[in-house]
């Protein structure tokens, strides 16, 4: 969640940007009533870590308090970090059950397996286990940065993020850290993000999973809504609504702005133009980077509106074919993705060429 009064693309010095965190708050505990469910919060509640804005704490205190019908769920994350008179969620622990150590929280009919940021993994994994072996459901909520996980464009961490394994034999899993929404299955073993572009604006829901038995598949939720221009272009954002029970996921859209980033080059400013709808960026902060438009061409775009603009030139470069890649992938996803980014030779062999570069990183 993050609940902070940003300054950036603020127009009243922070104000507006903690009105669009408490509502999307808000929007969150009304799903959950609606859907009859419990409200689950994986970490980074608070921001920044070494003190609460009173006005964000005050704000979100508030909301959770009129709420006292929805059961709720609370986990550490690095940025509630623990100092005297507890963590940043200490506050809280009156309209939640807050969790700041490894442990079992019971809601409802299902125990949940918890576990903050910085859990002890060898007793979260004897937690975890110890269920499966009795036949317990106990999904598993947790922060951390798994290794291979997505990250933003903007997201470098240099380490190398936690091994799956190391949180036990857990039926399902929902992390929190990471902004971009995505889920791991198990097998295969691979990342997947959510695949709703920013252009679907229309897009209320989206089903990530359908009725089945568990799998030991980890979902990382994301952030709730947009909070800097690092998820420009993410898709859409929201909650996760799993039913633990048939095994469905969906994730519901929230209502909130958006940071929309446009490349523009010589001769696209009309097409981009065209293709625009009535007020589709009236309440997105809009950032446009262009390359070889002159300065009456830029006048065209002063009709556009938006809650923020920002315009950024670009010399013109050759632009090659690009691949994302960040320091969550172990070695063999970088360079298969920088290898499928360009053409190999002629007649040679993806396999052997893929082979041959492990080696060179060897």
């Amino acid at each position: 969640m993050h609940i902070h009064p940003y300054r950036q693309c603020s127009r009243d010095g922070g104000h507006d940007r903690l009105l669009d965190g408490l509502s999307v708050l808000r929007q969150s505990l009304d799903l959950a009533r609606r859907e009859g469910a419990a409200w689950v919060m994986a970490g980074d509640f608070k921001m920044p870590k070494t003190f609460w804005p009173q006005s964000a704490l005050t704000g979100a205190h508030e909301i959770l308090r009129e709420y006292d019908d929805v059961p709720k769920l609370m986990v550490a994350g690095n940025h509630d970090a623990r100092g005297v008179g507890g963590s940043g969620l200490a506050p809280f622990k009156d309209v939640a059950d807050v969790v700041e150590t490894s442990g079992i929280v019971v809601l409802g009919d299902t125990m949940f397996a918890c576990a903050p940021w910085d859990a002890d993994r060898d007793r979260v994994r004897k937690m975890v286990n110890d269920a499966r072996n009795v036949d317990e459901f106990t999904p598993l909520i947790a922060h951390a940065f798994l290794m291979g996980c997505a990250l933003g464009p903007d997201d470098v961490r240099l380490n190398k993020g936690v091994p799956v394994e190391e949180y036990g034999d857990f039926p399902v899993a929902f992390f929190g850290d990471v902004h971009k929404g995505q889920q791991l299955a198990k097998r295969p073993a691979s990342w997947e993000a959510y695949d709703i572009r920013s252009t679907d604006a229309d897009v209320d829901a989206a089903q990530l999973r359908r009725p089945e038995p568990w799998n030991g598949e980890v979902f990382y939720p994301g952030s709730p809504y947009m909070q800097t221009w690092g998820e420009r272009n993410d898709g859409v954002k929201g909650a996760l609504v799993a039913n633990l029970e048939t095994g469905e996921v969906w994730l519901k859209a929230f209502d909130a702005p958006r940071f929309r980033h446009v490349e523009l080059v010589e001769g696209r400013l009309e097409e981009f133009l065209d293709q625009q709808e009535e007020g589709e960026y009236e309440r997105d902060f809009l950032r446009i980077v262009y390359s070889g438009l002159t300065c009456s061409a830029l006048d065209h775009l002063r009709d556009i509106k938006c809650r923020s603009f920002q315009l950024i030139f670009r010399r013109p470069v050759p632009i090659e074919s690009r691949v994302e890649i960040h320091a969550g992938m172990n070695r063999l996803e970088m360079l298969t993705r920088y290898v499928d980014a360009r053409a190999l030779p002629e007649g040679a062999d993806k396999t052997r060429a893929l082979d041959a570069g492990m080696r060179l990183l060897g």
